[in-house]
């Protein structure tokens, strides 16, 4: 039993040295912890960094962006560190490898292990000279940082300072000093603050922005700049952008809409523009003298539907036989409108009339043009009511009567002349002078009247009416008078010397016109 006990102790010790002795192997093999390491060691499992050293730490610290922290990292070495990139990205299997820093200032070496990644920093030189209390690899990478850094700044296109806080210059770009020697605006107790210190009202977020303008220096323009302040510890860090072409366009394109404002605010003509959310933005006072929509109600920027509610509510739009169908109508004058192919004209129950048009603007908008045409629309009718009066006249004559206008086309003319004459082609849109003369000839026996009513009325300065004789190729005699009109139009009026002959004749053949002996016994001449 005493044996077996003792059997048993060596067993235990021998596999507990055995133990040990592998994990010491093993610790040698893989990546070790780096709590303690005096170096720059990152450890990391995939992207995901896992632990570091104190000095890595601190570099980290430093670094800032978007990104997981290997690729910061690797975007920090790859200056220093050539190809580091690619390596990492092709490492197959474990392993253990190093990169010599670009001018041999140090390595890097890689280790890889179970999928743990372990990178350390050797500032020791190829020597194997000690490091010093700085890692003069991390130190470069820094110093190649803040190069690139000062480089941004420094060829800035905007300007760039920094103020204490006290409201004294530190820190300024090349573009900030080069404005300042322009302006000559060094303040007397030596800030060099182009802006004033008290250009931003107190605030409680750290990041503050304005716009201010610099006067002019010399013949130089007034110059605008947005200035935005940012709050860092003590100081007061300032980027300003020169947004003079922004300010004069505002300023251009506020001095257009006032001028249009006070063009449009003259016009009889109502105007209305909606904007692409179909908004009313703009009106002239005339809109709303003919509308008599209330000033509250427009300012209010109504939708172009309920503005339609309104007028219809107030009898300002034609009334439709049912509201369904006027809905319609509505949707169809916007589409309309957008395709610039609205043009009504409406006539409203109270007796006034509206001639409306839309037309499409620019990103969307759509304009309404509202034109009170009651007056010309009732003097239209009023010279339409005249006109038809006179044609009842002149179908009441007995002669046969036609008005010719300055430029040869008739213009009026009465039944009697159509019995006489006959009607002329429908398809001639103006009839002319020269082609009555023409039809007239082929009814009539050779004579040289016709001849000289062609010089009449074309004649220009004073005219005399004169009259004279005609006869029919079958004989029968007629009266014909020509009479001067204001503006040079001419009237023709024929009269037949029998009452009682038929007044529609028609024309002859030239092979079946009897010759002038004949006519004359027809005619009892």
């Amino acid at each position: 039993m005493f044996l077996l006990l003792i059997v048993a102790c060596v067993s235990t010790l021998s596999a507990t040295m055995i133990v040990a002795l592998s994990g010491r192997i093993m610790a040698a093999a893989r990546p070790r912890g780096v709590a303690s390491d005096a170096r720059s060691v990152f450890l990391f499992d995939g992207d995901c960094l896992i632990d570091a050293s104190p000095p890595a730490r601190r570099l980290l610290d430093r670094m800032e962006g978007a990104g997981t922290e290997r690729e910061l990292l690797l975007d920090l070495l790859e200056h220093r560190f050539p190809g580091l990139r690619d390596r990492l990205r092709g490492l197959d299997g474990d392993g253990r490898s190093w990169i010599e820093a670009r001018g041999g200032l140090g390595r890097i070496e890689i280790e890889h292990w179970d999928g743990l990644l372990r990178l350390t920093l050797c500032p020791d030189g190829p020597h194997g000279a000690a490091p010093g209390p700085v890692d003069p690899i991390a130190f470069a990478a820094l110093q190649d940082e803040l190069e690139t850094l000062r480089c941004i700044g420094e060829d800035a296109p905007q300007l760039i300072w920094k103020l204490d806080q006290d409201g004294r210059l530190s820190w300024a770009n090349r573009a900030y000093m080069r404005l300042l020697e322009t302006q000559a605006a060094t303040a007397a107790d030596g800030s060099a603050d182009l802006f004033g210190a008290k250009t931003f009202a107190p605030a409680g977020s750290d990041t503050e922005s304005c716009r201010v303008s610099l006067p002019p220096a010399g013949d130089a323009r007034r110059r605008w700049f947005e200035i935005t302040r940012i709050q860092r510890g003590t100081e007061h860090v300032h980027f300003a952008l020169d947004v003079t072409g922004i300010v004069e366009a505002e300023q251009a394109r506020r001095k257009f809409v006032q001028t249009l404002t006070k063009t449009f605010a003259q016009l009889a003509i109502g105007l209305a523009i909606f904007d692409r959310d179909r908004k009313l933005v703009m009106f002239n006072p005339a809109y709303h003298d003919l509308t008599g929509l209330p000033i509250a109600f427009l300012s209010s920027r109504p939708q172009v539907q309920t503005v339609l509610d309104r007028l219809r509510d107030s009898n300002m739009l034609p009334e439709p036989k049912d509201y369904t169908s006027w809905r319609e109508q509505v949707a169809a004058l916007e589409a309309q409108a957008a395709r610039g192919t609205y043009c009504e004209t409406w006539s409203l129950p109270g007796g006034r009339t509206f001639r409306v048009t839309g037309r499409p603007h620019p990103d969307g908008a759509l304009a309404f043009l509202f034109e009170d045409i009651s007056a010309e629309i009732s003097l239209s009718r009023h010279f339409r009511a005249e006109i038809d009066t006179a044609r009842a006249v002149l179908d009441t004559l007995p002669d046969a009567v036609a008005v010719f206008s300055a430029g040869g086309v008739r213009l009026l003319h009465n039944a009697g002349y159509d019995m006489l004459w006959g009607a002329p082609d429908p398809g001639l849109a103006d009839i002319g002078l020269s082609d009555e003369i023409a039809r007239w000839q082929r009814l009539l026996a050779p004579s040289p009247v016709l001849g000289e009513l062609r010089d009449f009325a074309g004649a220009f300065g004073e005219r005399a009416e004169w009259s004279d004789r005609l006869r029919l190729h079958d004989g029968r005699a007629m009266g014909c008078r020509f009479t001067p009109l204001p503006g040079g139009a001419t009237l023709a009026s024929f009269q037949l010397d029998a009452p009682d002959a038929p007044r529609v004749i028609a024309p002859l053949n030239d092979d079946t016109a009897p010759d002038g002996a004949a006519q004359l016994r027809a005619g009892g001449g």
